[in-house]
C-alpha cells in the first residue's frame, strides 16, 4: 500500500476513535443503539456487524494504535 493511502487509511482510524464506532466497519457498537437496535444479549462494545468487541473505556486506545500499527506494516484486518 503507498503512503498517501496509510495516510487515509489512518485518518479514518482515528474519525473512528474519535467517533466511538467500530474500528473495523464504522458500525454503531451495541450500546450507542437505538432502544429498538439494542441487544441486550451483548455488552455495549459488541458490534453488530463484525461481532467484535472493543471497550471504548478500557481497550479503545490500544486497539487504535494496533490498528495504525497494523496499516502501517500493511497486515491485513480479520473481522
Amino acid at each position: 500500500m503507498n503512503s498517501r493511502k496509510k495516510v487515509e487509511l489512518i485518518s479514518e482510524i482515528l474519525d473512528r476513535y474519535d467517533d466511538g464506532v467500530c474500528l473495523y466497519c464504522g458500525s454503531t457498537l451495541n450500546g450507542d443503539m437505538e432502544e429498538d437496535d439494542w441487544d441486550e444479549g451483548y455488552s455495549d462494545d459488541w458490534c453488530p456487524i463484525c461481532s467484535e468487541n472493543i471497550d471504548p473505556n478500557d481497550d479503545w486506545d490500544e486497539a487504535c494504535i494496533e490498528a495504525i500499527d497494523k496499516v502501517i506494516h500493511d497486515e491485513p484486518f480479520k473481522a
